[in-house]
């Protein structure tokens, strides 16, 4: 007979992402991580494995998260600079919540010694390149339609200029930088269409 689980997989999963999100790998102990999921060492190993594969599934988990309520806007076939606009007014609406904005999880991993780590600098690199390639599906798309005009080089600088835009906001927005800062970056950036 089959022993049941006891746990929710899924909400242990976010608590899991939600602690390293906040905190960081460095910051976050596997005392934390037990509290938060009300588990002990046994099964969160016996369920996931180590702390490191515990973060390694919390990346994977914020970037398909993230990815589905922040950037399909930009991968869809209709998608337009108006969605560049609409993602970063995104950003700075969620900085002004309460409590204030975990910004982005990745970013905050690539500034840790963890992204050193091989598997989780490969992982915040396929992200920042999803992040650029979904800024330059919107741009490529809004060309197509002849909404805006620009070269295939404009193009490239532009998805690369959004791309720092993008990070800058979710860093900038963990700091608790002001709002009229961020929406400064965001407009300049957009001025540029």
């Amino acid at each position: 007979m089959t022993r049941q689980i006891a746990y929710d997989p899924i909400k242990m999963k976010q608590d899991i992402m939600e602690l390293f999100w906040a905190q960081g790998y460095a910051e976050t102990s596997l005392v934390e991580i037990e509290k938060a999921t009300g588990l002990n060492r046994r099964q969160l190993y016996n369920s996931i494995g180590d702390k490191r594969s515990m973060f390694l599934q919390a990346l994977d988990d914020f970037t398909d998260s993230s990815t589905r309520l922040l950037l399909a806007p930009l991968e869809s076939e209709m998608a337009s600079v108006a969605d560049i606009e609409e993602l970063f007014a995104k950003f700075i609406e969620m900085a002004q919540e309460a409590g204030g904005s975990k910004g982005c999880m990745v970013c905050s991993t690539s500034q840790e010694e963890i992204a050193k780590d091989p598997e989780v600098a490969n992982r915040v690199n396929v992200f920042f390149e999803r992040i650029r390639a979904a800024h330059l599906n919107a741009i490529l798309k809004t060309v197509e339609r002849g909404e805006i005009a620009l070269d295939l080089s404009d193009i490239q600088k532009r998805a690369d200029a959004l791309l720092g835009t993008h990070v800058a906001l979710c860093i900038l927005s963990r700091a608790g930088r002001s709002t009229t800062e961020l929406e400064n970056i965001a407009d300049s950036a957009m001025k540029s269409f």
